[in-house]
């Protein structure tokens, strides 16, 4: 009779054990628990960059703040590029960084010690790519989706057009 009260015992144990793990993971860090407008995002970009953005949160009028996803970034074409996505960042002028047909859109190239800005335009949504080691941007806008590659200097448009997603 006590081998089934032993197996209960452990039973609840266990369970115990599992729910606090879990009540403590989800505890951790979340992007739920993340407050959504974090100067955070903006101070903890490359040097040049956050000088840059904050130049646009003083136009904007307010300390600066973005989303979690303000500021993406991918490796190709041996650089580090990184994208600035103002549809999330907090401009109390909205209409400095969004426009009826999209938000500002930045991309910066880094090179180990600098960023400069390579591409900026007013877009539905910018997506990097690294396409055979090749870096490239997708733009999202009212004509559809247009395609651009780094040659190098710049971001070219690409001949082809890509089909819309």
């Amino acid at each position: 009779m006590k081998w089934p009260r032993c197996i209960s015992m452990t039973g609840v144990l266990l369970l115990f054990g599992s729910l606090s793990a879990c009540g403590l993971a989800s505890a951790r860090g979340t992007m739920a628990s993340e407050r959504p407008w974090a100067s955070e995002h903006i101070e903890g970009l490359p040097g040049d960059i956050r000088r840059h953005v904050l130049g646009h949160a003083k136009a904007c009028g307010n300390p600066a703040a973005a989303t979690h996803y303000f500021s993406v970034s991918i490796e190709a074409s041996g650089l580090r590029f990184r994208a600035q996505h103002f549809e999330d960042f907090s401009c109390a002028r909205r209409s400095l960084v969004c426009r009826p047909h999209g938000c500002l859109h930045e991309v910066f190239v880094e090179d180990g010690r600098h960023q400069r800005l390579v591409f900026a335009i007013y877009a539905r949504d910018v997506t990097l790519t690294n396409e055979g080691g090749i870096a490239g941007i997708d733009v999202v806008d009212a004509a559809g989706v247009r395609a651009f590659v780094w040659n190098g200097r710049r971001f070219a448009p690409l001949r082809t057009p890509r089909t819309s997603r």
